[in-house]
């Protein structure tokens, strides 16, 4: 059987590296912005944003989008929506839990495609896998917070 020779690269191996990061980080960057403008911009609150992130978190930590896999390949998926869900986790930690309750109870009041996600009973925020467990425990406080709040009106409402 006849192999063809490889060519050598013009520049040298360092170089086809260098070029091979570089256009793997321009995807990562282009899915990650095209994740923020198109994905996220479309939900109004941080709330939602953070909730519809770790409705797409799997058991294992990574992310399941069909869409976003297929565009950009599995790889760039993984680290846009990574960095995002980081983003936003943060940026739900420095929100005082009666903003939170107030976005939930607007989110739930507009209903449409969040709604499963905001449920009480399926309502999740879990922080990116990483291992920063004072990340996931204030997620964990606050997601019990606002589903106590949550049930605590629901219960409320039912008794008058």
């Amino acid at each position: 059987m006849f192999l063809p020779e490889t060519q050598p690269h013009p520049q040298g191996e360092q170089a086809l590296f260098e070029q091979v990061f570089r256009g793997s980080l321009a995807m990562i960057l282009k899915a990650a912005e095209d994740f923020k403008k198109r994905t996220l911009s479309a939900l109004p609150t941080l709330l939602e944003k953070v909730a519809y992130i770790c409705s797409l978190q799997t058991g294992s930590g990574g992310y399941m989008h069909w869409g976003f896999a297929r565009t950009y390949g599995n790889r760039p998926t993984q680290e846009a929506i990574y960095a995002a869900h980081m983003e936003t986790a943060l940026a739900l930690t420095h929100v005082p839990v009666r903003e939170i309750y107030q976005e939930y109870q607007a989110a739930v009041a507009r209903s449409g495609s969040t709604a499963e996600i905001l449920n009480p009973d399926s309502f999740v925020l879990k922080a990116p896998v990483n291992g920063d467990v004072i990340l996931s425990a204030h997620l964990r406080l606050l997601q019990d917070s606002v589903t106590a709040l949550a049930h605590q009106e629901r219960t409320t409402h039912q008794v008058a």
